[in-house]
Order: structure tokens, then C-alpha cells, then sequence
């Protein structure tokens, strides 16, 4: 278990994507809304796209929207918003300032 002093000597190394980065080449345009539907998920969902599927994921601190509105958006695209952070959450939601510590 780590303690708060050994927490300050961590050292951060950037590291290349394991996973490649995907895109979506064409949106149907039934589907096509707003900006805002297609950074929601919403664009996706209605073609049938749920790159989330079976994902839990957690909100930790402060973020620019609200708990309710991030669930919305990760049950959209097929995942789950869980209240504690566990062996099967897939990722945290946080900001740039936010630093804990979990070990599982």
C-alpha cells in the first residue's frame, strides 16, 4: 500500500497509446444532429455503436458537468456510472487537478 509521501515522488513518463484511436468515417444523416449530439454519444447510438458496452466507470471530484449529465452520456454509448471504484471499473472521470491514490 502506498503512503501520501511516496505519492510525491511519483514521476509521470508519457507513454505511446496502447489502444488505436478510433474513428467514425460517416454518420448517416438521419443521425447527424448538433455538435452537441454527436459529443454525447447521441450520433452514435442511433446507428447502433455502443463502443462502451459493459464498461463501468467512476466520477471523482469536481468536473465541469454535473454526475447526472456524465451518466447520461456514458448509459448513451453502453457503459455504466458506479458510485466506487472497483476491480471492474474500466476508468475514472476526473479533472487535471484531482490526485488520489487507488489501489486495488
Amino acid at each position: 500500500m502506498l503512503s501520501v509521501d511516496s505519492s510525491k515522488k511519483y514521476k509521470y513518463v508519457k507513454r505511446d497509446r496502447i489502444l488505436p484511436k478510433v474513428t467514425v468515417l460517416s454518420v448517416p444523416s438521419a443521425a447527424a444532429g448538433s455538435a452537441s449530439d454527436v459529443e454525447g454519444g447521441a450520433a452514435l447510438t442511433s446507428v447502433g455503436v455502443q463502443p462502451l458496452s459493459g464498461m463501468q466507470f467512476v466520477v471523482i471530484g469536481k468536473t465541469s458537468r454535473k454526475k447526472a449529465d456524465l451518466g447520461k452520456v456514458v448509459a448513451e454509448l453502453g457503459g455504466k456510472l458506479v458510485a466506487t471504484v472497483n476491480d471492474k471499473v474500466a476508468a475514472c472521470i476526473s479533472t487535471k487537478g484531482v490526485h488520489f491514490i487507488c489501489e486495488l
